[in-house]
This record gives C-alpha cells, sequence and structure tokens, in this order.
C-alpha cells in the first residue's frame, strides 16, 4: 500500500453496499438502550442522516480498493448516544459514531480519513465533531484509532488530531473538537464524490 492514491468520498444509501456486511446490518447507534432494533431500522436511519447531513460515511479508498470508513451523524440522530457514559453528546455536534478498517493498525489512512470528515463538516458549517472513547488503552493497541471490541475510539489518537477531553464517566470519555478552529481545506478534498463500490469481495 503506497498511499499515493488515497481518496475520501461520500457513502450514501445508494452506495452503502461499499460497507462490509457487519457494518451494512449493524442498528446498535441507531437503537436506544433497552429497545430492539427493527427490521428495517438501520435503513431508515441513513436516509434521515443522509438527508439531514448528505452522507452517512465516509470511505478511504486507494485507488480503487476500500480501505475502511467512518460513521459520522448528527448527535440528536444518534440515539445511543444519548445513554452512554459521559454523554449526551452537545446538541449543535455531529458524532463520529464508528469506524473500520480492514487493516486496524493503520493509523495514518484512520487520521487521513478522520481529516477528510472534519473539512467535509466544516464546510457544511457544522459547529463540532465529538466521539466517544475508552477511558484507559493499553499501551500496545496505540496505533488503533477505533477499538472495535468496545465500540469506542482511542483517546490518544483524538488528543492528537485535536480533539479535548469534555467529559468523564465510569470508563468513557466524551471528546470534542471545535471546527472553527479549523484553518485551511486539504488540496485533495472531494467533499461531493460520489463512492464507487470495491471490485473485489470484501474479507468479512
Amino acid at each position: 500500500m503506497t498511499g499515493s492514491g488515497l481518496r475520501a468520498v461520500d457513502v450514501h444509501v445508494a452506495t452503502r453496499e461499499t460497507l462490509a456486511p457487519v457494518c451494512r446490518d449493524c442498528a446498535w447507534w441507531p437503537t436506544a438502550r433497552g429497545r430492539r432494533s427493527a427490521a428495517d431500522l438501520r435503513d431508515v436511519w441513513e436516509r434521515r442522516v443522509e438527508e439531514e447531513a448528505g452522507f452517512f460515511a465516509r470511505a478511504l479508498l486507494d485507488g480503487d480498493d476500500v480501505l475502511g470508513w467512518m460513521h459520522v451523524a448528527p448527535a440528536l440522530l444518534v440515539p445511543r448516544a444519548l445513554h452512554l457514559p459521559s454523554g449526551p453528546p452537545t446538541h449543535d455536534a455531529y458524532l463520529l459514531a464508528c469506524a473500520y478498517f480492514y487493516d486496524e493498525e493503520f493509523l495514518g489512512g484512520f487520521q487521513h480519513l478522520l481529516q477528510e470528515i472534519e473539512y467535509a463538516l466544516k464546510v457544511r458549517d457544522v459547529p463540532a465533531l465529538e466521539a466517544f472513547a475508552l477511558h484507559d488503552v493499553h499501551p500496545g493497541e496505540r496505533f488503533r484509532g477505533y477499538l472495535r471490541e468496545f465500540n469506542l475510539f482511542n483517546p490518544q489518537v483524538l488528543e492528537g488530531n485535536g480533539f479535548r477531553r469534555v467529559r468523564s464517566g465510569r470508563g468513557v470519555d466524551r471528546f470534542r473538537l471545535d471546527l472553527a478552529t479549523l484553518i485551511s481545506v486539504p488540496r485533495a478534498r472531494r467533499v461531493h464524490e460520489a463512492v464507487q463500490p470495491a471490485p473485489a469481495t470484501q474479507p468479512v
């Protein structure tokens, strides 16, 4: 992987096949705690977020190969976040809900995609981006931006990308990045580019 062809693209309802099945079928974030997920909840959630934000995820591609993606949504459209320790997220923020990379230790790609999301939201006049992170992370996890087994981000990686801790509670911290602090947009940004599904079968 050279990284020379890295590009970030929006994921829409029409191109959701870009995501691995484990993500396409996941309704953990759209479901409030203590409630069962309806069969069509994930589809309804994706449409609502896309109507509000223009996309419900962004993917990182190297050429035509999909390397990973992150889900992002207006905080008020993420019911699970209302009940997490250190929640709820601030009403004016978007929430970086989760991330999935085939190579979980591809930190450079994680940071690249995170920055692309930040700038995509900034040009949409979103004031802030928030995320939930595990409070204590083993040093051996320093290259993993997202800890999939916990459904939480790595706090060290968030802090290294400009986020600040705003609240802690029961092992879970909430972080916030004020997007007004971003002063430039990457030259390679393609905010409105449509994603093209990868031709190969995804290893899930």
